[in-house]
């Protein structure tokens, strides 16, 4: 099974937008079409962001769906704890660093951003870094 580690932008987007790319991957995910890989320090970023106000007022029920998706995260999908040392310099954004270090401990195949910096990467420990709408496309490629 393909092993995923998807962006908090990108979790983000799903819940915001009920259509689109990002909300596509949500649903793949729920439907155990891919893994999910993700940290503590991710789903802690992901909470932080998801009760800012200017993030908030885009969701029907702010609270409901933060709770919603953090619970999806810490229950369906694999969590690593990543410490500080093993956390490695590759962008100078310590969020940056934190998912990339998921994607090498976790193993993963892809990593899904629609940062334009992390996309530039191409490939990082052996994962691709893919936008959401080539994620998308690559598990619809995928037999059933």
């Amino acid at each position: 099974m393909i092993q995923a580690v998807v962006d908090v932008n990108v979790l983000i987007s799903a819940l915001v937008g009920p259509l689109g790319f990002s909300r596509r991957l949500l649903t793949a995910w729920e439907q155990g079409q891919f893994g999910l890989i993700t940290a503590e320090g991710i789903i802690t970023e992901l909470d932080e962001k998801l009760r800012l106000p200017r993030i908030a007022k885009w969701l029907p029920d702010p609270e409901a769906s933060r709770q919603w998706i953090i619970h999806l995260l810490q229950s369906q999908s694999k969590v690593l704890f990543v410490s500080p040392h093993e956390r490695q310099e590759v962008t100078g954004d310590p969020e940056d660093d934190l998912v990339l270090a998921a994607v090498r401990l976790g193993r993963a195949d892809y990593f899904v951003t629609g940062d334009r910096e992390l996309l530039d990467l191409q490939e990082y420990a052996g994962a691709r870094m893919v936008s959401p709408r080539d994620f998308v496309a690559i598990l619809e490629a995928q037999p059933p």
